[in-house]
């Protein structure tokens, strides 16, 4: 339960979390030749959006801290 509650709390960063995960996995078997990707996969770039999400989501979270004091 206490799982469950801290995902509840962390769910933006537990969604950019496992979609770069999902990304980093559809790419390693794409890799071993196990299944092809389309050409606009491949030029996405999920580590830069990933990395883009978790700053914008402690900006918000930092803004939300200083105006509840």
């Amino acid at each position: 339960m206490k799982v469950v509650q801290l995902l509840g709390k962390a769910w933006p960063e537990t969604t950019v979390l496992f979609s770069s995960m999902a990304y980093l996995i559809i790419r390693i078997v794409a890799d071993v030749n196990k299944i092809h990707l389309p050409t606009w996969f491949e030029s996405f770039d999920i580590s830069t959006i990933s990395v883009f999400l978790i700053i914008f989501i402690l900006l918000y979270r930092s803004e939300e801290k200083d105006n509840k004091r």
